[in-house]
């Protein structure tokens, strides 16, 4: 029988990782060679998203920063044997396994620093929340520790890389902000006004950091050079950003000026200051002020409202949630559909529901003019920052505006929405460079190419979240005691969204009007689009975007669907209406679905379903702006294809 391998005897052999500095892997506490740079890159960023799929693609890129040679693939391949073998080891190569698409290297806190990191400041974290200030201290000291110098300062020039690190970085400062709060309300003021000092110094546009730093200073009884402090970070912020200090930073300097004793030492017990856990101090209002008690931080908040008769979608919802609260740094979630799917009344109902996980505030903002079309990048930044009160005006050049904008968005915790977003180029500059920040974006493309995206796609609803909307809508009881005509209704609008809504409100104010005759109205094609019409909502402006969207090479085409006699095609067949090859109509059809203009259904031959009231709108354009002559050629040449079939 073999020997028997003790516990400690295992974990000795363990490979583990140190990225919180100079990357480094020890075993049995020496130093384990780390290969040549590329394997040290592709070590590095697996690392990075320790626990999670890198795709081959990303590691290709990482390694190879301009055009990938043609054998990537394969040297990746050997670069992971390489790490197997001789980086873990052979009693620990299974931790790295291949998961299609990429690879997957499973770690836990013993084995990665950076990972002992984030669960020693989780601990501690809901130790503030819990209100156990003295309890907090430990853990996030502890974890402010574990950090040897800048992370993995050879690999900052890689550019899947340098975005983790500037994501590291930032949530080390918030940490120690964290730390150094919790310590000032346990009244070690004294004890770390050495390390606020000099944290200062190398993050001087941190403003949590710098109001901690005041409080510490007018404790120790330094008045004049914590309001000092105030002076230079208000200078620094107008010099460098055009920016005025936050209303919190500015009620404090008002305080310390004041000499509110509000300020003074902590009450018995330990608070953080004014009560709250991150995001910058609240003061206690001076006498005179209203009264005691915390003053109310101000909130950026410019959400619309959230629908009271949301429906559906619960699953889509719990997917955007589980993104953003599973990790502080979330990838942009992009949220797509056909025009009228719901799309920005979705990200609005998550972006109400995910409030208090942006303490800082939520952003929307409209990428599209009112009518429809594309708005600049600089003049949505400049719209940005007049919104978080930038003071004068913005840079003239782009890059200068994201830049501004980036350092403001680098220290909060604020939720993006960026709405009807047109292409990836449009979004790239909108992504903040740093910062826990979350993005959501709806576009009626899929934005493939935009990097690291999580993506939502939305489509019809199904009928029974349709019935339910048109019960929230026109009444539940009406609705329920007519349950085929409501189905048929339903049926009638595609289930789409809009035009289940459109019809709910229709009903809502036709109270008379018996459903089943509501819903014969919709089932006469001649009727349809008019029915579908109530006040500013209109499933012929709904069509109308499709237009502008597919612009003059592809609206044409889509125009010629209103040929069709009913809602289900083939490539044969667009190939007769275009009076082309199969090839050039398949292009085009892949071209359409992407643009959600049709649906595809492989049965096993790819069949495309267009909506039956785009097709009636199609046919409606047709009619006014295609001669009879070409209207009835293409609809010979569509009879004559199916007849051969």
């Amino acid at each position: 029988m073999g020997a028997t391998v003790t516990r400690e005897e295992a974990e000795a052999e363990e490979t583990s990782f140190a990225v919180l500095g100079p990357l480094e892997a020890r075993r049995n506490g020496d130093l384990v060679p780390l290969g040549p740079f590329k394997q040290r890159v592709l070590l590095s960023l697996l690392l990075c998203h320790a626990n999670r799929i890198v795709p081959v693609e990303q590691l290709s890129s990482a390694a190879w920063t301009e055009e990938p040679p043609r054998t990537a693939l394969k040297n990746v391949q050997v670069y992971v044997s390489a790490l197997r073998k001789n980086v873990l080891g052979q009693a620990q190569r299974h931790r790295l396994s291949f998961r299609p698409p990429g690879y997957l290297l499973q770690l836990g806190p013993r084995q990665l620093d950076m990972l002992a990191y984030e669960t020693l400041a989780r601990r501690g974290r809901q130790h503030l929340r819990d209100r156990e200030i003295a309890k907090a201290v430990g853990p996030l000291h502890e974890a402010l520790k574990l950090w040897r110098g800048d992370p993995l300062p050879d690999m900052a020039h890689v550019p899947l890389i340098s975005d983790e690190l500037s994501r590291l970085h930032n949530e080390r400062m918030s940490v120690y902000e964290d730390w150094a709060e919790a310590e000032l309300a346990l009244g070690h003021h004294t004890h770390i006004i050495g390390s606020l000092e000099e944290n200062v110094r190398h993050h001087p546009l941190r403003e949590r950091l710098r109001s901690t730093q005041m409080i510490a200073l007018f404790r120790c009884g330094r008045q004049s050079e914590a309001l000092a402090e105030y002076e230079a970070m208000r200078q620094t912020l107008a010099r460098e950003l055009g920016l005025r200090p936050s209303p919190v930073l500015e009620r404090l300097y008002r305080a310390i000026l004041a000499g509110d004793p509000a300020l003074d030492g902590p009450p018995h017990g330990g608070t953080l200051p004014g009560g709250t856990l991150s995001g910058g101090t609240t003061l206690t209002r001076p006498n005179g002020a209203g009264g005691a008690g915390p003053e109310v931080v101000a909130h950026l908040s410019r959400l619309p409202r959230d629908l009271a008769d949301f429906t559906g979608r619960q699953g889509a919802v719990r997917d955007v949630l589980d993104v953003f609260r599973a990790r502080r740094h979330s990838p942009p979630v992009v949220i797509s559909g056909p025009p009228g799917a719901g799309k920005t009344a979705f990200a609005v109902h998550a972006a109400h529901l995910l409030r208090e996980r942006f303490h800082d505030g939520q952003l929307f903002m409209r990428l599209r003019t009112p009518g429809g079309r594309e708005r600049s990048v600089p003049d949505v930044l400049a719209e940005v920052l007049r919104t978080c009160g930038f003071d004068g005006d913005p840079p003239r050049r782009a890059g200068e505006r994201v830049a501004l904008y980036r350092a403001w968005l680098a220290e909060r915790h604020i939720l993006l929405i960026f709405d009807e977003a047109s292409s990836e180029a449009q979004i790239r500059p909108l992504l903040p460079g740093a910062g826990d920040n979350g993005v959501l974006i709806t576009s009626r493309k899929r934005l493939s190419a935009l990097e690291s995206a999580h993506h939502v796609e939305l489509a019809g609803f199904t009928l029974d979240e349709s019935v339910e909307l048109l019960r929230r809508t026109a009444g539940a009881g009406r609705i329920d005691a007519e349950p085929r005509a409501a189905r048929r209704v339903a049926g009638t609008c595609g289930n789409l969204p809009l035009a289940v809504r459109i019809a709910g409100a229709r009903l809502a104010a036709s109270q008379r009007v018996p459903l089943p005759l509501f819903a014969d109205a919709l089932a006469d094609e001649q009727s349809l689009l008019d029915q579908l019409s109530v006040g500013d909502l209109s499933l012929r402006a709904c069509a109308a975007t499709y237009e502008r969207d597919l612009g003059p090479d592809l609206w044409p085409s889509l125009r010629l669907l209103g040929t069709l006699p009913a809602c289900e095609f083939t490539v044969d067949d667009l190939a007769a209406l275009l009076g082309s090859d199969t090839r050039l109509a398949g292009g085009v059809a892949d071209r359409l679905v992407e643009a959600h203009a049709v649906t595809v259904d492989f049965r096993p031959a790819p069949v495309y379903l267009i909506a039956d009231w785009l097709r009636l709108y199609a046919r409606e354009r047709l009619l006014r702006e295609e001669p009879a002559a070409r209207r009835e050629a293409a609809r010979e040449r569509l009879s004559r294809a199916r007849a051969r079939t």
